[in-house]
């Protein structure tokens, strides 16, 4: 039970992200030691003194282009270092008429898009 989960009550978990992957600070929550549960998402109390690094710096820096490379060397560092292992992936699928158009999914995985929604042509 999640219950369990956030108060560290577990050696194993089975669990997925939904949501909130729409700005670095996401790095932060989920795999800075700042971020230990209860205060963040790291429950698994990984712990990497580059990524605390490289989080700290793209939370003060404005330049998008150096922002998305700092967030691909996080990338790149949780993909050696593995402190989640990803089972599967969910595809995204819409099924809808085509009188709505193309209909853009937010890659955040909320339903937010459909307070906007109109027929086409309207």
């Amino acid at each position: 039970m999640f219950s369990d989960v956030a108060k560290e009550n577990f050696q194993l978990t089975y669990q997925r992200w939904v949501g909130a992957n729409t700005d670095p600070d996401f790095f932060e929550y989920a795999f800075s030691w700042k971020c230990f549960t209860p205060d963040g998402a790291n429950r698994g109390h990984y712990r990497n003194a580059r990524i605390d690094a490289l989080t700290d710096q793209i939370r003060v820096e404005m330049n998008q282009e150096k922002r998305k490379a700092l967030c691909s060397e996080i990338q790149r560092i949780l993909a050696d270092d593995l402190p989640y292992l990803p089972l599967w992936f969910n595809d995204v699928v819409s099924v809808h008429r085509r009188s709505l158009g193309e209909l853009a999914l937010p890659s955040t995985g909320n339903y937010n898009f459909l307070a906007t929604l109109k027929q086409a042509g309207n």
